[in-house]
């Protein structure tokens, strides 16, 4: 087998021979040192090859001439080097030995291995039993215990005594031999298999064994021959790919002598790379064929790592040596182009980009900002490319240095062309469009226009975020926006710090990137719905954005150098101004935009939505009609909101069903146009027709016609005069035959569906506890109804009930309300018991619909007295206003929102506080224009209006 295993390229190392003389194997060298008092190796390897203690030099079979021989030598001190180990007995004579627990792997007979004792007692016994001539103990393999690995195991492996560890070892183990003892470090040799039969002592454990021989087995059997030649020739692969393995083949060559079966099994499971438990296994594993078979498996997956491991050095070895040649290319790339000055290198190259940058506003770039580019432009020459301070750096300058410093774009101080422009985007707004052109007045005075900042509120669809644009335009100044809508991150503002990764400027930053020019229109949508999230409150960062003392030294904490924000004009919007934080809307200057009436929204539907959306259709305006009636409908019954956003999307449906409809109808006259398009052509070279009129002649055929369905039946080989006869008689045919598209009230249910709202007024004249009441909401104004009812009557069952998803504050004002009118019932009806002695129920209808606020109180009242004294309040009147216990009117909100809602359900009277005089008379007249409005202070002229006035008519 021997020769077998020398055969490979390896053999010069396995055949070689113990030497003699002077030159001694290393390996024997270390096992001679052991026997001598002073010389002891410092050195030991996992695992050491040995010859079943026996004498390397001597043939394998002599046991009895290597035990007296050694005995012999034992005498002399143990200075010759051709014993290893010193006996006085037969290794079978030992029956009962020390329980030496080994943690990694088993030992198997004929190698070496050292292990630690840390126990002071077992370590001593060691000792004494080498000093008695009779130096060997058994190793047997630790069971692992679920629940510990690695180092933990370990530990407690120097704790375990006793019964404990007696429980833990494994039955068969090795008979070893002790060949030196230094400190706490003990060297073993492998003899023979031995299985534990009982214990013996505690402290140190000691053990009853018994030795173990293989099974008979046949040298001469095929499969034994077969199995250990396959053994052989993995072990060859493994060789060939392997080092370590060729090292630990080549010295236990040397001292081995020749392999046998079991040696063989013994060798190829020791030196594989196998988990302990599969060695032990084959330690344990008697029959010589059965254990060959378990080595063979393990060489295999030894075999098949191997392979696994080339293949990955491989790979690895591929993409690195790839790498470095595409390096050493690249930098003798950049050399070449060096000398031949071709191309700079990158440092030189950035820094001559940035400088060129800076040339051109080099005076108009503040001093401290052009100071802290120098610094940083000085930097980037000493950095490394490959740092990553480096692209710090860079990604640094680039900010600074593409940022407009000092540059401005030339603005319009023209009112008259700004009122053009304003005047073209949007209908109306006249307070905004006015105070816009106030800003372009005091900058046309002043030479120079200062930043300001405006917020316009108002629901949706009013048009907040196209005005921006349209002011942005009318100053000819560069537009830019950004939704604060959800942000919770300050870094959003401010900017992150240089050092993160990742950093990025602030939006103003990026901003001021992006348009170049230093004075824009920036507009902050949403400014109602910022958020406050884990990294800061971003509405107080916006203060130092917004301030106009602070703004002028912006500081972005990426950039950290101040920046000149003054002369930018800031427009906010918002749904809900109560919703600003105090701080932030202190700054601003409210405009509202209350919302459009009837008459408002037919003018920007039929000027604005209507025009754009037949455009973006590709609809000419003579091939459909839209009538006012229907326009006007659309708005009363579809789109009652108080934007227009709805609006346009039901007039672009109503506009993608006709351009369906001439589409199909077009589908059938395209043949027609194909084949005239030739002799067309004919003739516009003869300058008999124009290409113009024939396209119009043709265009207008309608394919229903019956004599249209061939139109082409003419000779293509015709003359121009006859081709032109066909195509006259189509253009007559076509006139008697198109008609425009037209939708009118009549068609407009096929073109957006059955109407969505009805009228917001249910009664011509409201019965008895009922009163209409004005009311704000987030989308415009509405009229709100205020009802109630008689329960039950009886002696002392007075009591309010309250419906309709009412907030707190119209709950505080309903029993207001209850107690001023019975106050006033009492003055005014001394003999009337009705609130004492009944129960009464007050419903503000639609109670999906939470309602909140303090406008609902004198409302309230009039709907309780109406009850209470059976009277009806005058007929197509709305009131609004909140009362105090003491019958004052207090002043409301919404103003505008509540007139354009009266006028939409055709009230003729409204009831005002007369503190919201001064807001009425701010209204535009066609707002205004056929109301009675009338402004109290006590709820009596309230009474007055509703009661009296009413008995007078009635």
């Amino acid at each position: 087998m021997l020769k077998v295993l020398a055969s490979c390229r390896f053999g010069p190392y396995l055949r070689r021979q113990v030497p003699s003389g002077d030159i001694v194997p290393p390996l024997l060298r270390v096992l001679s040192s052991q026997r001598g008092q002073n010389g002891r190796s410092k050195h030991f390897y996992p695992r050491f090859f040995c010859s079943d203690a026996s004498d390397p030099v001597e043939s394998a079979g002599a046991e009895s001439a290597r035990v007296e021989s050694a005995a012999g030598e034992e005498a002399v001190e143990g200075n010759s080097s051709s014993v290893i180990v010193p006996t006085v007995f037969r290794p079978e004579d030992c029956l009962t030995v020390i329980a030496l627990p080994l943690p990694h792997r088993p030992l198997f007979p004929g190698f070496y291995m050292p292990i630690y004792v840390k126990d002071p007692k077992l370590l001593a016994a060691l000792v004494e039993s080498r000093k008695r001539q009779a130096p060997y103990a058994g190793a047997f393999l630790l069971k692992d215990e679920s629940g510990t690995e690695g180092s933990d195991s370990e530990k407690n492996i120097h704790d375990l005594k006793g019964k404990d560890l007696f429980d833990r070892l494994h039955e068969v183990g090795t008979l070893a031999q002790i060949t030196s003892i230094q400190g706490d470090q003990i060297v073993l040799i492998g003899h023979r298999r031995l299985r534990i039969t009982e214990m013996v002592s505690e402290d140190p454990l000691t053990v009853k064994i018994d030795h173990l021989k293989e099974k008979p087995y046949d040298k001469d059997d095929d499969i034994l021959k077969a199995t250990s030649f396959e053994v052989i020739s993995t072990l060859r692969d493994v060789l060939k790919t392997s080092s370590l393995w060729r090292d630990h083949v080549q010295t236990y060559t040397q001292h081995i002598g020749e392999f046998t079966y079991p040696r063989l099994a013994d060798f190829g499971a020791a030196i594989s790379g196998a988990n302990k438990l599969q060695c032990q296994e084959v330690l344990e594993e008697l029959d010589v064929h059965k254990r060959l078979k378990l080595t063979l498996e393990l060489v295999k997956k030894e075999m098949e790592i191997s392979k696994i491991q080339e293949s990955i050095a491989k790979a690895i070895e591929e993409k690195i040596s790839g790498e470095q040649r595409r390096y050493l290319l690249n930098e003798q790339l950049k050399a070449i182009k060096k000398e031949l000055g071709l191309e700079t290198d990158d440092k030189t190259a950035l820094s001559a980009k940035f400088r060129e940058r800076l040339e051109p506003k080099k005076e108009k770039i503040p001093s401290h900002v052009l100071q802290v580019i120098e610094e940083e432009l000085t930097k980037l020459q000493l950095l490394e490319a490959s740092s990553s301070e480096f692209n710090v750096t860079r990604n640094y300058l680039d900010w600074l240095t593409a940022l407009p410093w000092g540059e401005y774009s030339d603005e319009n101080f023209i009112v008259t062309e700004a009122q053009k422009i304003l005047d073209e985007d949007h209908y109306g707004l006249t307070d905004v469009k006015e105070r816009i052109l106030e800003f372009i007045a005091v900058g046309k005075l002043r030479g120079t226009s200062q930043g300001k900042i405006i917020c316009l509120s108002g629901p949706p669809g009013v048009g907040k975020t196209s005005i921006g644009r349209s002011i942005a335009r009318a100053l000819n100044r560069k537009f830019y926006r950004f939704s604060v809508g959800g942000l919770s991150d300050v870094a959003e503002i401010k900017g992150h710090r240089r050092t993160y990764i990742g950093a990025m400027p602030g939006k103003m930053v990026q901003c001021l990137k992006s348009v170049g020019t230093a004075n824009p229109l920036v507009l902050i949508d949403e400014i109602d719905k910022l958020g406050r999230g884990h990294a800061g409150d971003p509405a107080s960062a916006m203060l130092e954005l917004l301030d106009p003392e602070q703004n002028a030294n912006f500081l972005d904490h990426y950039l950290d150098v101040p920046i000149d924000l003054s002369k930018v004009l800031f427009v906010c919007t918002a749904n809900v101004v109560e919703m600003i934080p105090n701080p932030l809307l202190d700054r601003m200057e409210v405009i509202s935009i209350a919302g459009y009436i009837t008459d408002e929204k037919m003018h920007i539907a039929r000027d604005y939505l209507e025009k754009a959306t037949r455009e973006a259709c590709g609809i000419k305006p003579e091939q459909v009609e839209v009538t006012d009636s229907a326009l006007l409908a659309l708005i009363e019954n579809y789109c009652r909101e108080a934007g227009v956003r709805n609006l346009q999307k039901q007039i672009e449906k109503i506009y993608r069903k006709i351009a369906l409809k001439l589409v199909r109808q077009g589908e059938n006259i395209e043949p027609a146009v194909a084949q005239v398009v030739q002799p067309d052509e004919e003739k516009a070279e003869s300058g008999t027709v124009s290409n113009e009129t024939v396209e119009a002649e043709i265009v207008t055929t309608d394919s229903h016609s019956p004599d249209d369905q061939n139109p082409t039946s003419f000779d293509q080989s015709g003359t121009p005069e006859d081709t032109l006869e066909v195509v006259k008689v189509q253009e007559s045919e076509s006139n008697r035959t198109v008609e425009k598209v037209s939708v009118d009230t009549s068609n407009l249910v096929d073109y957006v569906g059955k109407p969505v709202f009805h009228a917001e007024r249910i009664y011509d004249q409201t019965p008895v506890g009922v009163v209409m009441g004005l009311a704000w909401t987030s989308m415009g104004g509405s009229t709100l109804y205020v009802e109630t009812s008689l329960v039950e009557q009886g002696e002392g069952k007075g009591a309010l009930n309250l419906t309709g998803q009412l907030g707190e504050v119209m709950k505080e004002s309903a029993q207001i309300a209850n107690t001023v009118a019975r106050a006033i019932l009492l003055e005014k009806d001394p003999e009337n018991h009705f609130f004492a002695n009944s129960k009464v129920h007050l419903h503000v209808p639609a109670g999906a619909t939470p309602k909140d606020g303090p406008s609902a109180g004198c409302t309230m009242i009039t709907s309780l007295l109406s009850l209470s004294m059976n009277k009806l309040v005058k007929k197509d009147l709305a009131m609004t206003g909140e009362v105090t216990l003491t019958r004052k009117i207090l002043p409301i909100g919404g103003v505008k929102e509540k007139t354009i809602a009266a006028r939409r359900s055709d009230v003729k009277a409204i009831i005002f506080p007369s503190a919201n005089r001064r807001d009425f008379d701010e209204l535009a007249p066609n707002v205004k224009e056929g109301l009675e409005v009338h402004f109290v202070d006590d709820y009596g002229q309230i009474y007055d209006l509703a009661f009296e006035e009413n008995q007078k008519t009635q």
